[in-house]
């Protein structure tokens, strides 16, 4: 006769068998599990704006509060600076000058305008000029010593909108003069400058060449081969290598360079066999903190399209190896901590943090406002984030506090 066991000799045997599985099982979603940490509060909640750096600071807006990084005798310090009377939708710096993309209205639903901060009195003066003509601005992008700037107006067809490039130097507010016949310059999503030449990149009329802004810019929208090129970019970044190479990324993630041409750049893309991501734009070149002449580009991703069990989450960034010429020979796109050169070690735990969350901007501090050379992320709707040792464990993401 079989005796039945006991209900304590059930639970444990339960207990043990449930202990057995997790310790061996090798399911990339439970170890995913086993790396989870303890989300903190973040200090800059919402929708941050992107990162930039004035007077020996480095500088974030979230809402209608502007807010100011520093590091004193190992202590990271955020201050909160004045407000703009309005959110801060973007900033900019040229360097001699801090600017402000502002809402006139909470909602973001009204009229936008430009502020330029006054540092000898330490308050904001509203940009007027052509800059108040238009309709509405959209963007604003910092590129050497000029701001560039896409402004709106409602054309004769209803619904339909068209964009003009303006910028901003030490003459005051200018409209940018182009070679297309178009009435339409398309949207900025970038600008960047080479030393000698300022490149615009729009979301779907290609790039526009300023070699001198007083004889007006050269529309790119062609390779090699003279054919158009009819591409939705996301994003524009100097390399900052020996050649200052000029990078665009498309929405779908393949890789050009820009010069007189736009070139495809074969066999690197963020996309596989097995993924299908998308580029938001977010763009950065990431230097390691103890050698910082070795180098990643860093590409804000979306990767909707490919959820699965093992891979959970569909957002982060991807990471790209670089040398001195440009993109290293043989590399590719790969998620962070999955290669030796990362951001970071623990790819897992990357997963379970900032992999989860939608990434508008990325930043690193430069080594004269922070040592450390902490990086951080702008997220869609969770605030600012940080990579960095807490708890005296290796780098990894979480809000920052």
């Amino acid at each position: 006769m079989v005796k039945l066991m006991g209900k304590h000799n059930i639970i444990y045997l339960f207990i043990f068998a449930l202990a057995f599985i997790f310790c061996t099982c090798d399911d990339p979603v439970f170890w995913a599990i086993s790396q989870e940490v303890k989300p903190i509060e973040p200090r800059i909640k919402g929708v941050p704006t992107n990162f930039a750096v004035y007077d020996g600071r480095m500088y974030v807006a979230s809402g209608n509060t502007l807010y100011a990084y520093n590091k004193e005798l190992d202590k990271t310090y955020w201050n909160e600076e004045t407000d703009t009377d309005g959110n801060i939708l973007q900033i900019a710096s040229t360097g001699d000058y801090l600017y402000a993309l502002c809402s006139t209205d909470q909602n973001n639903n009204g009229k936008t305008i430009i502020k330029r901060f006054d540092k000898d009195n330490s308050s904001w003066h509203r940009i007027g000029g052509i800059i108040e003509d238009s309709s509405k601005v959209h963007n604003i992008f910092a590129a050497g010593d000029k701001l560039f700037i896409t402004a709106a107006a409602l054309t004769s067809t209803a619904n339909n909108i068209s964009y003009t490039i303006l910028y901003i130097d030490n003459s005051g507010p200018a409209e940018l003069i182009t070679d297309t016949d178009r009435n339409d310059t398309g949207e900025l999503n970038g600008a960047v400058f080479d030393g000698k030449s300022y490149f615009l990149s729009t979301k779907d009329r290609g790039v526009y060449k300023i070699d001198d802004i007083s004889k007006g810019a050269l529309l790119i929208n062609k390779d090699t081969d003279g054919n158009v090129v009819d591409i939705n970019f996301s994003g524009i970044i100097n390399l900052q290598d020996d050649d200052n190479t000029i990078l665009l990324i498309a929405r779908d993630g393949d890789v050009y360079t820009v010069k007189d041409t736009i070139t495809k750049i074969e066999n690197v893309s963020m996309n596989n066999k097995d993924k299908d991501n998308r580029a938001t734009g977010a763009l950065l070149i990431w230097r390691h903190p103890e050698m910082p002449s070795t180098r990643l580009l860093l590409v804000g991703r979306q990767d909707s399209l490919s959820y699965s069990v093992s891979f959970r989450f569909s957002y982060g960034y991807m990471e790209l190896e670089l040398d001195t010429i440009g993109i290293k020979s043989g590399s590719n796109f790969v998620e962070p901590g999955k290669n030796s050169l990362s951001t970071l070690i623990d790819f897992e735990r990357y997963q379970t943090t900032l992999g989860k969350n939608p990434v508008n901007y990325l930043f690193q501090v430069p080594p004269d406002i922070d040592s450390d050379m902490i990086l951080f992320a702008s997220t869609q709707k969770n605030g600012v984030w940080s990579c960095r040792e807490r708890n005296k464990e290796n780098r990894y993401w979480n809000a920052e506090e």
